[in-house]
C-alpha cells in the first residue's frame, strides 16, 4: 500500500462499551485493536479498561486543523529574515524546513537554514550568526536550551525572539531567552500508548519500552506510559522501560532487548518510543520467536505502511503533515516578530493503528489538514 507521509521523525473508535458489573470478553471490550486475548475480563482488569477507554477514543478521533485566525503584519515582516536552525539536518527536519520555507516565501520573508550538525559548538555558532544578521527570529528545533544559553542571552539583548520547537511538553517552563515552546504532549502521548495497549490485551500488558535518558522527550514518553501502569494495571499487567545508549543505540537496543525477551518470554508489547527504531527491533524479535505487538510514536512513512501491511508494527502515535509543522512553526515566530499576540500552539496527535490507517494517505489519516496553507494565507490577509 502507498502511503503518503504525514509528521516524518518525530507523532491514537474504540467503540465497545463495557457492562459495569460482571464478566466481559476482551474482544468485546476493545474494538481499535485486534486483542490479544479472549479471555474474559476479572472485575479488576474491567475496571482498568473502563477507566482508559475514554482516553483513547479521543486520541483516536480526527484531530482538528491547529491554523491562525488572526491577521499578520505582513508589511512589517517584509525584508526581515527568519533563521531556522535544528539539531541536525535529517528527514525530519529537512522536510519541516520544507514547510517553513514555503510559509516565509508565502509571507515575502527570506529563511536562512541551519545544520547543528549534533554539536552544541554549532548550535551556538548559528544563534550567534543569527543575531549578528539581525535575525527578525529563530526557529529552534530539538536544542537543548541549557547548552545554548550564552547565545539565548545575546539574542534576547537583540530582541530577537527565539523558539522552543519540540524539546519538551507544552506546559514545560518557557527557557530564559525564548518566547514559547512550540511542541506536542510527549508525556500524554507516552500516556496514550500504554493505556492504548490496556485496551488491546484486555489489561494484560506486558511491556518492554525502549528509550534513551538523553533524549528530553524520550524520557518523557517512558515515564509517562510507566505511570499509567502504575496507576491503572499494578497487579495484572507489567511494564520495564530499558534506557539504551544513544550513541550505540541499534547495538544497545539489540542486546538489551534481547536480554529483556529471554528473562520474560511472556512480553506482548514491544514499545520503542519513537518509529525510527523499529527496525532495530524488529529482528531481535524474530530472533526470539516473540509475537509481542509494536507501538511507537512519530508517523514515519515506513511504519505507517507497515500498520497498512500488519507487517510488523500495530500502532504509531502521530503527527500531522511535517510542512504543517513547518507553517505553524513559522506563524508563531513571525508573531513574535512583530510584537503581535502568539497563540498557545499545540503539535496534535493521533493514534494510527488498523482502525484508523485508511488508506494510509495524509488525507485520511488527518483529513482536515488538507489544503492547511490556505487556511494561514486566508488569515494572514484577513
Amino acid at each position: 500500500m502507498k502511503i503518503t507521509q504525514t509528521a516524518a521523525g518525530i507523532a491514537l473508535a474504540l467503540g465497545a462499551s463495557l457492562a459495569l458489573v460482571g464478566c466481559t470478553s476482551a474482544t468485546d471490550a476493545a474494538k481499535t485493536a485486534d486483542v490479544t486475548t479472549t479471555a474474559d475480563l476479572t472485575s479488576a482488569q474491567q475496571e482498568c479498561v473502563t477507566a482508559v477507554q475514554a482516553d483513547v477514543d479521543a486520541a483516536t478521533a480526527e484531530t482538528a486543523l491547529v491554523a491562525p485566525t488572526e491577521p499578520l503584519d505582513l508589511a512589517a515582516l517584509s525584508g526581515g529574515t527568519v533563521w531556522f536552525i535544528t539539531v541536525s539536518m535529517n528527514q525530519f527536519s529537512t522536510d519541516m524546513a520544507t514547510g517553513v520555507q514555503a510559509a516565509a516565501d508565502a509571507a515575502g520573508v527570506k529563511l536562512v537554514t541551519y545544520d547543528g550538525q549534533g554539536l552544541a559548538n554549532r548550535f551556538n555558532e548559528g544563534i550567534s550568526q543569527a543575531v549578528a544578521q539581525d535575525a527578525a527570529g529563530i526557529i529552534l528545533v530539538g536544542i537543548d536550551p541549557t547548552v545554548v544559553t550564552g547565545s539565548l542571552a545575546e539574542a534576547a539583548a537583540a530582541g530577537i525572539p527565539v523558539q522552543n520547537t519540540l524539546n519538551g511538553d507544552p506546559t514545560d517552563e518557557v527557557p530564559e531567552g525564548m518566547y514559547t515552546n512550540l511542541t506536542s504532549d510527549f508525556t500524554g502521548d507516552g500516556e496514550t500508548a500504554a493505556k492504548w495497549a490496556l485496551i488491546d490485551s484486555g489489561c494484560q500488558a506486558d511491556m518492554v519500552s525502549l528509550y534513551s535518558s538523553s533524549v528530553g522527550v524520550w524520557q518523557k514518553m517512558a515515564d509517562g506510559a510507566a505511570s499509567v501502569f502504575d496507576e491503572y494495571c499494578p497487579e495484572d499487567c507489567s511494564f520495564k522501560a530499558l534506557n539504551v545508549d544513544i550513541a550505540n543505540v541499534s547495538t544497545d537496543i539489540g542486546s538489551q532487548l534481547q536480554t529483556a525477551l529471554q528473562q520474560d518470554q511472556g512480553v506482548n508489547y514491544v514499545y520503542p518510543v519513537w518509529d525510527s527504531a523499529v527496525p532495530f527491533v524488529s529482528p531481535v524479535m524474530s530472533a526470539a520467536n516473540s509475537t509481542a505487538k509494536v507501538l511507537s510514536r512519530d508517523g514515519l512513512e515506513a511504519n505507517l505502511a507497515m500498520i497498512a501491511d500488519n507487517s510488523g508494527q500495530a500502532m504509531t502515535i502521530a503527527m500531522p503533515t511535517t510542512s504543517w509543522i513547518g507553517w505553524i512553526a513559522f506563524d508563531s515566530v513571525a508573531r513574535a516578530a512583530t510584537g503581535a499576540e502568539v497563540p498557545d500552539y499545540v503539535i496534535p496527535t493521533r493514534i494510527i493503528d488498523s482502525t484508523t490507517i485508511g488508506d494510509g494517505s495524509a488525507a485520511a489519516l488527518f483529513p482536515e489538514y488538507v489544503d492547511y496553507e490556505t487556511a494561514f494565507t486566508d488569515a494572514w490577509t484577513g
